[in-house]
């Protein structure tokens, strides 16, 4: 196997594993809540700094990527998740749980971008599109992780025994990384001082055309958060279910997610990113819009339906390679990291978002129908509000 194969594979291991830190919280969040004492507000900020975190990160990150490459930073934020899993099992407050949180917020920080750097330096042209659209697909294994196997494992042992073994994988990813990963910085010439790498960054911020693209990054997350975070509050509240039933309807969402996801090299081949993304922001909306109006119409609809919007993350790779076409390969990594500082921190207000709306909606008196009903409503404002501007954004040859 090649050295750069080698590299892809252990960066996709990772990645299965930061989707799985993405989305655990849906599966265990009543257990979750009742043990550590948590409001609905205060669960929206515990998923919320973990987005906080990553999006954070991100333009650190893509800086050190183009001053040391992907292998070294990558390495070294997945120690800090080791520490950050092996914390959240045996959390016994809240105030342990953020930082938990924010450690594997920061763990994750570096792995799809890190994907998407290393190939798109050590891959030709033609194979990059699908060789990331195909690699975000493997990763939403993670997902699955994060559904019914988690939800077993929570009913028979507790959630802190499958948090323990989520810190042994990490482990395990780290030394992958480490082992395979030997890149070197991409840039030539003397490094950056501290003020021109701001400059820089901000020279990126200054491209109009990056700005037809930022919204829909910020907006992926009114869809993603259902499966990540409020999906399952959602389905116990409103409609009773217990841990492994939630477990196994996000498990249906992770299975379509994948399968959408898979979908996509194939779309790549005979249309074009744009119209492939439009049309996907544009069914999603239509979604958050049905579960807005029938919040507690039906359980399988309203599984179908968030399983409809956790796909819209598939069309993150497309968004970035959108940006890829306008940004120089010298400043490659900053510019990733602009455009995921977006994408984490719309997670982070629509995650913090969302909990401020479920405890105003909630204190208003509202049953638990019309509190998601907001939450849905509020989701389907914010897509809408992205696919507008979209519709400016450049066509990629």
């Amino acid at each position: 196997m090649q050295d750069s194969t080698k590299a892809i594979v252990a960066l996709t291991f990772a990645y299965i594993l930061s989707q799985f830190f993405r989305s655990f919280l849906a599966v265990i969040a009543p257990e979750l809540m009742a043990d550590l004492d948590l409001t609905p507000a205060l669960f929206g900020w515990l998923s919320s700094v973990f987005f906080l975190a990553f999006g954070a990160a991100q333009i650190p990150v893509g800086i050190a990527f183009d001053r040391y490459g992907v292998g070294r930073p990558t390495t070294i934020l997945l120690g800090v998740g080791v520490v950050g899993a092996a914390l959240f099992a045996v959390t016994p407050n809240a105030a342990l749980a953020v930082v938990a949180q924010v450690a594997l917020g920061l763990a994750c920080a570096p792995i799809f971008m890190g994907l998407m750097y290393y190939c798109s330096h050590h891959l030709p042209e033609p194979r990059f599109v699908q060789a990331v659209t195909l690699t975000s697909a493997i990763g939403t294994a993670g997902a699955f992780m994060a559904a019914a196997p988690l939800g077993w494992a929570t009913y028979l042992f507790g959630w802190r025994p499958a948090l323990a073994m989520a810190a042994a994988m990490t482990l395990l990813a780290m030394l992958g990384v480490w082992h395979f990963v030997r890149d070197r910085r991409i840039g030539e010439g003397p490094q950056e001082t501290a003020g021109e790498t701001a400059r820089a960054c901000l020279a990126v911020l200054r491209l109009p055309v990056l700005w037809t693209l930022i919204p829909a990054c910020l907006v992926l997350a009114a869809g993603i958060t259902f499966r990540n975070a409020w999906g399952g509050p959602y389905l116990s509240d409103v409609f009773g279910l217990d841990a492994v039933s939630r477990g196994e309807a996000m498990t249906v969402a992770s299975l379509f997610g994948l399968l959408s996801a898979f979908a996509v090299p194939l779309l790549v081949r005979r249309w074009n990113t744009k119209p492939i993304a439009t049309v996907w922001l544009a069914v999603t909306f239509l979604g958050a819009v049905a579960l807005a109006l029938l919040p507690a119409a039906d359980v399988l609809l309203s599984v179908g339906l968030i399983s409809l919007l956790f796909t819209i993350g598939n069309i993150h790779p497309l968004l970035m390679t959108q940006g890829k076409g306008v940004l120089p390969a010298s400043a490659r990594g900053r510019g990733f990291g602009v455009l995921n500082s977006f994408v984490f921190l719309g997670y982070a207000i629509a995650s913090a978002g969302f909990g401020w709306i479920a405890e105003t909606a909630t204190g208003a008196g509202l049953a638990p129908a019309g509190v998601f009903a907001w939450i849905f409503a509020a989701a389907a404002v914010a897509l809408l509000a992205a696919l507008v501007p979209y519709l400016r954004s450049p066509r990629p040859s």
